[in-house]
């Protein structure tokens, strides 16, 4: 038992002295009342949390029909329903891929010697997903990479084969090709960066989750795969190259393409709502978090799904108790297979994208940040093309949230003795909240309502880089109750606040908006300034630099727009705001016009030439014809773009809307990859848009 710690009283003095020390500009919050801050910072427990994570981190439970998978669906749905959410659904959806589920696999050396090599009893991660059944003894023989010299001499038929290079191309050239029996995997030992997701190196003793392809490889179905840690390959390859007789094994796999729920494909999301005071508005707040992962699996996304019943449980009791008021709009919930769910669900109601104002995603929000210095909780803005004041909104929670748990020197001298408003759990940690706000990516959930047609604004929290995800290291051990507990306050408040937003809140809102906006506008503007300042070519750097403040205004009107959103109030304040916006917009160009001729003693020349791609895009202008189903069903065969950074390609399909010319699409996400810069998003180039463009028409879900 952990003892307790003086970090935890401070908790109670920063409340008794709140009057004195707790009213510093920095942890600020303005877009919710005191009251209602503290009570649902207080509530919102990541102790609590914790324990659903517990729960899930007992079952490996991918997509595919897995039986695991609606074991934790069956959970989130009946603790919803304690939680005393309404209208709470486990909703089964179709699937494209086939179920598979494994009830014991186990992998022993026979001869010379008996030894145990890998074992589901031990790890679930020790059998590849979608193994086959198999009971085979047989020789062992070492391939290495794999490469075609790994080949030579060596007759792997009716032999199991050892490797450290592609799972699948082994599966492909030993087995298919050359009639192995299976494989037995492990990571690179001359990999310089094999961590996952970049980071350094793996853990040696890290088991990887992989996987065989479910549906084969063109004529030749996958038998079995073993995984094991880059020590223990690197050992068994050791025990191979000293052995003086031929080392044999024995791999059994007892694992069916079936599913006690059905033999058809199908995934699964649980539903659950706290109703809004005004439900008719059509605006619901949803929160979203994903059930299906590898074994134990306790970040990714354990903790995004717990975090998640977290917020539904410390809000929905708030409100039923009546210590903070019924929010005008739904607060609705989704329990998720990881993006495929929501896909389905927008195909199989394309009205419901009307119902939704915002989302909020938790993916990977317990990380335990004292187990890798380089681990930071990433909050996303929004892509410039889904624009609104809800970014403004998640940016000042988040800063709060950080500003109430960092500690500063100059905070102890002007008498805070520790952090300002601590969140901190009873069995976490005390470190410091090291979050931050960054410009968008996709790959988890949220991307299902910012990318086209579905059009809905959505953020997510997801800590990276990470070396422990996909793999036996992420465990309980990597959670910190504390930090799941800050990401859960922080995902309660900016939901609260949004769904609470009306005339009162609006001037607040407002200023968040504008104010944001403006620091926005002027980073934009020091882009511009210092490319003139810096280029060889002066006219080239002012076209680019007014392209750039273009951009930066235009998003700029779409979150002052958005603000009309909240009712009549916004509505009325939106037109002299928009007119605010272009004077301001007009003012910096003229500092970059000035700034041009301080540079070159002239006047820049309001005349462009165009080269003949740029020609080619101006005569575009680009229609969506495809719906949520249609997308659905064709989204893959659009294809990437050598060159063009796939988040770009995401936001060009993006700002596809019938306005803007494919010129106007090129300038646009050319001018939001500079300002987040070429190591971020590349660089974008019309030629790329051209034929990106080019291979979304082919599909027929946009027309030119």
């Amino acid at each position: 038992m952990k003892p307790s710690t003086p970090c935890r009283t401070a908790t109670f003095v920063t409340l008794l002295t709140g009057a004195v020390i707790g009213n510093a500009d920095g942890q600020e919050l303005s877009v919710l009342d005191p009251r209602a801050i503290q009570l649902i910072t207080q509530e919102v427990s990541g102790d609590a949390a914790y324990e659903h994570i517990r729960f899930m981190t007992q079952f490996h439970r991918p997509r595919g029909g897995h039986d695991n998978l609606w074991r934790v669906a069956e959970y989130y749905e009946r603790k919803a329903r304690e939680y005393g959410l309404s209208d709470v659904t486990l909703i089964r959806q179709t699937s494209t891929t086939r179920p598979w589920n494994a009830r014991f696999a186990d992998l022993w050396i026979v001869e010379p010697e008996p030894m145990r090599i890998a074992s589901t009893l031990q790890s679930a991660l020790h059998l590849a997903d979608y193994s086959h059944s198999a009971d085979v003894t047989a020789e062992l023989v070492d391939i290495g990479a794999g490469s075609d010299a790994d080949y030579e001499g060596r007759d792997v038929s009716g032999k199991v084969v050892l490797t450290f290079g592609s799972l699948f191309g082994a599966m492909e050239e030993a087995v298919c090709a050359r009639g192995a029996l299976g494989v037995i995997w492990y990571p690179s030992p001359f990999a310089s960066d094999n961590g996952i997701n970049g980071g350094g190196r793996a853990r040696p003793d890290q088991l990887r989750w992989i996987g065989l392809p479910s549906v084969g490889l063109g004529d030749c179905e996958p038998t079995f795969a073993f995984g094991l840690s880059l020590d223990g390959g690197a050992d068994l390859r050791a025990l191979l190259q000293g052995a003086d007789e031929p080392v044999r094994v024995r791999a059994f796999v007892d694992a069916a393409f079936a599913s006690k729920h059905g033999p058809e494909p199908w995934q699964v999301m649980v539903e659950g709502y706290i109703r809004g005071a005004d439900p008719g508005v059509g605006q619901d707040i949803v929160f979203t978090g994903h059930l299906q992962e590898e074994g134990t699996s306790a970040n990714d996304d354990a903790s995004g799904t717990a975090s998640t019943l977290e917020v539904a449980r410390a809000l929905n009791r708030l409100i039923e108790e009546g210590r903070v008021p019924r929010p005008r709009r739904n607060l609705r919930f989704w329990w998720v297979t990881e993006i495929s769910s929501q896909r389905q669900y927008f195909a199989d109601h394309p009205d419901a994208p009307d119902e939704i104002w915002v989302n909020i995603n938790q993916d990977m929000v317990g990380a335990n940040q004292a187990q890798d210095v380089m681990r930071k909780q990433n909050v996303t803005r929004l892509p410039a093309t889904r624009f609104h004041f809800f970014n403004d909104v998640v940016e000042a929670v988040v800063e709060y949230m950080v500003a109430a748990n960092t500690f500063e020197l100059a905070q102890l001298q002007a008498g805070v003795p520790f952090y300002p408003k601590p969140h901190l759990a009873h069995r976490g940690s005390d470190h410091r909240y090291n979050a931050d706000v960054v410009f968008f990516h996709n790959n988890t959930d949220h991307m299902t309502f910012t990318e086209t047609p579905i059009g809905v604004p959505g953020v997510t929290f997801t800590n990276m880089p990470d070396r422990f995800v996909h793999s036996s290291d992420d465990d309980l051990w990597n959670v910190d109750p504390t930090q799941l507990g800050r990401n859960a306050a922080a995902a309660a408040l900016i939901g609260y606040a949004m769904a609470i937003a009306d005339s009162g809140s609006m001037s607040v809102l407002a200023a968040e908006t504008v104010g944001r906006g403006v620091e926005r506008l002027g980073r934009n503007l020091r882009l511009g300034l210092s490319w003139i300042a810096t280029a060889d070519d002066k006219a080239a750097a002012y076209l680019k630099a007014v392209d750039q403040v273009r951009f930066a205004a235009e998003r700029e009107r779409a979150a002052v727009r958005s603000l009309g959103e909240i009712g009549e109030s916004g509505s009325r304040l939106v037109p002299a705001l928009m007119e605010e916006l272009a004077t301001r917009e007009r003012g910096i160009l003229r500092e970059v016009e000035g700034a041009y001729q301080r540079a070159t003693g002239g006047r820049p020349s309001p005349r462009r030439q165009l080269s003949e791609v740029e020609r080619r895009l101006a005569g575009m202008r680009p229609v969506l014809v495809g719906g949520p189903q249609e997308f659905h069903e064709k989204r893959g065969d659009i294809g990437g773009v050598r060159g063009l950074h796939p988040l770009m390609a995401f936001e060009v399909l993006n700002a596809v809307s019938g306005d803007r010319s494919g010129l106007d699409i090129y300038r646009y996400v050319a001018a939001e990859a500079r300002e987040a810069g070429s190591h971020y998003y590349g660089t974008v180039s019309p030629d790329a848009v051209l034929e990106f463009l080019q291979n979304a028409v082919g599909t027929e879900l946009i027309r030119p």
